[in-house]
C-alpha cells in the first residue's frame, strides 16, 4: 500500500498524483483563458463627450475663447484646426496628449506612448460640448534585449486604456473652461 507523504517523492505514486493535479490545474486555466474572449472596442466606446457650462458667455465668446485656447495649447507640425465655422460655433481639430500611465511600473513600458485624437468643440450661449473621436494609441519603434518592436499608430483596443485616457481628455475641457475665466480677468490690463 502506497502512502502519500508530503516532501517525499521517492515512490512513483505521490508523483503520479502530483502530476494529475498539475495537469487538471493547467487544463482548467487554459480553458478559462480560451473562453475569455477579448471583445474589441467600437468607435462609440472610443468616443468621449461632455458638456461644460460657462455662464454669462455668448456663443461667439465661447467660440473665440475655445479657438484661442486650442491655438495656444496644441502645437503640432500638422495643422491643428481642420475645420471651423463661427456661425455654427464649431471647431474641429487634431491633438496629441501623452499616454496617462498610472505609476512608475506602467510608465516604464508606456513612457513614449502618445494619444492622438480629433476634438470637436460646439459652442452655444453659456456652454460648449467637447467630443473626442478617432482616439488612437501611438508609440515609436524600439529595440531592447534583442527584441524589435515596430512603431504603432492605431485605434485604442483595450477598455482599460480608454478608462485612463477618457478622464485626461476631459481635463482639456476643464482647461478651456478655466481659460475663459482667466481671459475675463485679464481684459482689464
Amino acid at each position: 500500500m502506497a502512502y502519500l507523504r508530503w516532501g517525499t517523492f521517492t515512490e512513483g505514486e505521490p508523483m503520479k498524483w502530483f502530476g494529475v493535479f498539475i495537469a487538471a490545474f493547467l487544463l482548467t486555466a487554459a480553458s478559462g483563458l480560451a473562453s475569455a474572449k477579448r471583445v474589441p472596442l467600437t468607435e462609440e466606446d472610443r468616443t468621449v463627450v461632455q458638456v461644460f457650462e460657462v455662464p454669462g458667455y455668448t456663443k461667439n465668446q465661447v467660440y473665440s475663447a475655445a479657438r484661442m485656447w486650442i491655438a495656444e495649447n496644441f502645437k503640432s507640425a500638422k495643422a491643428v484646426i481642420e475645420y471651423e465655422n463661427r456661425d455654427e460655433g464649431t471647431i474641429i481639430g487634431n491633438g496629441i496628449i501623452n499616454y496617462p500611465c498610472g505609476g512608475a511600473f506602467s510608465c516604464m513600458a508606456k513612457a513614449d506612448w502618445t494619444v492622438p485624437f480629433t476634438m470637436r468643440v460646439e459652442s452655444k450661449d453659456g456652454r460648449f460640448r467637447l467630443t473626442f473621436t478617432n482616439v488612437h494609441l501611438a508609440w515609436p519603434a524600439s529595440y531592447g534585449s534583442g527584441i524589435v518592436t515596430p512603431a504603432h499608430d492605431g485605434p485604442v483596443n483595450q477598455r482599460s486604456d480608454m478608462e485612463k485616457i477618457g478622464p485626461e481628455l476631459l481635463k482639456l475641457g476643464e482647461r478651456i473652461q478655466a481659460s475663459m475665466g482667466n481671459a475675463a480677468a485679464s481684459d482689464d490690463w
